[in-house]
């Protein structure tokens, strides 16, 4: 089961920090550039640099509210208003059949969906591959509440 499919600049296997044995593993679909850390070095900093340890903080809760986000999206049940929601979360960054992947939808399943969208005006295709929430669309807000 794939938990996270990580961008440019994403961390990644963050709890091997606090783990002696810790099993992840990644696949890299495209050429990839990664840079390990020393677990040692990051704990010291940790510690030692409060800036340092904040800073770490606040990004790995960003990538826990897009966890949580990617679960409330691929809970919902509706193909269309799953690729509606992630298409207004702004998910569609590269091929539809990226996205398709992303929402955890076949890629003629998401094309269907578009296409669906386009016609009911909730979303616009000014160009081939690209689309984008109509002006006159309401996407969803965000979900309150906490965990």
């Amino acid at each position: 089961m794939t938990l996270f499919r990580t961008r440019a600049g994403d961390a990644l296997a963050e709890p091997a920090l606090f783990s002696a044995v810790y099993h992840c593993d990644a696949v890299a679909q495209l050429p990839s550039r990664v840079t390990g850390f020393d677990r040692a070095a990051v704990l010291e900093l940790i510690g030692t640099k409060p800036a340092f340890a904040l800073a770490l903080v606040q990004r790995l809760a960003g990538q826990i509210q897009g966890y949580w986000r990617r679960l409330e999206l691929l809970a919902i049940r509706s193909a269309p208003e799953r690729v509606f929601a992630g298409l207004a979360d702004g998910r569609l960054t590269g091929s539809v059949i990226d996205f398709a992947a992303e929402l955890g939808l076949t890629h003629e399943a998401v094309y269907r969906a578009l296409s669906e969208l386009v016609r009911a005006g909730r979303v616009e295709r000014p160009a081939r591959g690209v689309y984008r929430v109509s002006g006159q669309a309401h996407p969803p807000g965000p979900k309150t509440g906490g965990w």
